[in-house]
């Protein structure tokens, strides 16, 4: 009964990912033809409407890139400011609070991270309206070059805030090591953790890799997609793969390494 169990589970799987696999098709087809026939003959308009607006996004280049760092810099001093005070309360609280206050230091950390990468992926995005030789040579080398002194500015104040975020935690928690501006600084700081922070850390990060390996397909199809319709280039697509097999390969050759050390233990 168990052999036969095991049989009929096996076959199961098999029989429940070729089904997935056909709907997936039969998906991707469908998508396919209704986007065919809703962008067929509208394609022109389309890419037209896409160079208006690059075109747009080049014209108020400069404000556009100094709002971005104006934000930025708010922010980022304002969630400075923010965690300061709350290492105040960590370290004046008793234990039965500390707790609450951890959260609000994670939680205030995470926001100020996200809004500090948000910054650098809106510079280079604005900036990238106008990085190319066409539009330099068109009479934009001035706007160009106080764009790209902007960038360089804004990049700079959240490179530093990245090392004075660190610093901050530092010195609410002393026993975290690490130099940020090292390449082992992740290995160090990792290493002065306890071993609950190491299993949030360690959950995180799997949750990060599963979401990403679900996410990189999805948007591999939409490059193709892009390429097809937009003619976009194959550079997005060989990006979007290459990005897809890091993530995957490094993964797969730290699970390696890890049974191997194991197995020296």
């Amino acid at each position: 009964m168990k052999t036969t169990d095991k049989s009929i589970k096996k076959t199961n799987s098999y029989l429940r990912m070729g089904i997935i696999m056909l709907t997936f098709a039969a998906v991707g087809a469908v998508i396919g033809f209704v986007l065919i026939n809703i962008l067929y003959g509208n394609i022109n308009g389309i890419k037209t409407g896409f160079s208006g607006a690059v075109s747009q996004i080049q014209q108020f280049m400069v404000p556009l890139l100094l709002a971005i760092m104006a934000v930025s810099v708010i922010y980022g001093e304002v969630n400075l400011h923010k965690l300061k005070l709350i290492g105040k309360m960590i370290l004046q609280t008793e234990d039965e609070e500390c707790d609450k206050w951890d959260y609000e230091e994670e939680k205030t950390g995470a926001w100020g991270t996200a809004v500090n990468v948000l910054s650098q992926i809106a510079c280079i995005l604005v900036l990238a309206s106008g990085y190319s030789l066409k539009y330099i040579e068109d009479e934009h080398h001035v706007n160009m070059l106080a764009a790209c002194v902007i960038f360089l500015a804004c990049y700079s104040y959240d490179g530093l805030w990245s090392v004075r975020f660190v610093k901050t935690i530092q010195n609410i928690h002393p026993e975290k090591k690490g130099d940020p501006s090292s390449k082992n600084f992740r290995e160090q700081w990792l290493q002065s953790c306890d071993e609950a922070e190491k299993e949030i850390i360690y959950q995180s990060a799997y949750k990060s890799y599963s979401r990403t390996n679900q996410w990189l397909p999805a948007l591999l199809g939409i490059t193709m997609l892009g390429h097809l319709f937009f003619d976009t280039g194959i550079m997005a697509v060989i990006t979007t793969a290459a990005i897809w097999l890091i993530v995957t390969v490094s993964y797969l050759h730290s699970c390696v390494v890890l049974k191997r050390a194991k197995l020296r233990e």
